[in-house]
């Protein structure tokens, strides 16, 4: 990567230094952060991010080594714990909401969410008998209770209404207060 090198007197470096210990940055990010901003570059821009659309043949997994005070990681241990998840997991996931903007979901969210997903097959499955007894004497339509109809949109009611949640709730975790 290229290099930016200036030179400052010790006064400018002494609160340089007590700039990046007070944001909890190495002067290196505190430059490229001040770079940035001083080039109004509009690609760094937190308000022009843009959702990633996911690449299946960039799909691989790859290692990182994440360096954070005690404090932090126990914090994440802990919000991993809560979720189900292992920390490295934990961290991932938090990673991947925040600069793909999509919900990503614990184990106990993808269960309920597979549990939905049965009852709209279990749904599906009812609405196919209804038709098909339709289907075979249309004169017995007395075979298809109107009630069972309604019942049946009530359901799925519900089941959006779960899966919505489910997404928002998932979405509201991830973000940054």
């Amino acid at each position: 990567m290229p290099v930016l090198i200036t030179k400052v007197d010790e006064d400018l470096k002494q609160l340089f230094k007590q700039q990046t210990k007070n944001n909890g940055l190495s002067e290196s990010e505190l430059l490229r952060l001040i770079v940035i901003e001083a080039m109004g570059k509009a690609q760094f821009s937190e308000s022009n991010k843009t959702d990633l659309t996911p690449d299946t043949e960039k799909s691989e997994t790859e290692r990182i080594t994440v360096r954070m005070p005690s404090f932090l990681m126990q914090a994440a241990k802990e919000k991993g714990k809560a979720k189900g998840m292992a920390t490295s997991r934990w961290i991932a996931a938090l990673v991947q909401s925040n600069i793909a903007k999509n919900p990503v979901m614990a184990d106990q969210e993808l269960n309920n969410l597979k549990a939905s997903i049965r009852e709209l097959n279990a749904i599906g499955r009812n609405i196919n008998q209804m038709a098909r007894a339709l289907n075979e004497s249309r004169n017995n339509t007395d075979k298809v209770n109107l009630d069972t109809l309604y019942l049946l949109g009530d359901s799925l009611k519900r089941n959006l209404s779960a899966v919505r949640e489910l997404v928002r709730a998932s979405q509201q975790v991830w973000e940054a207060e």
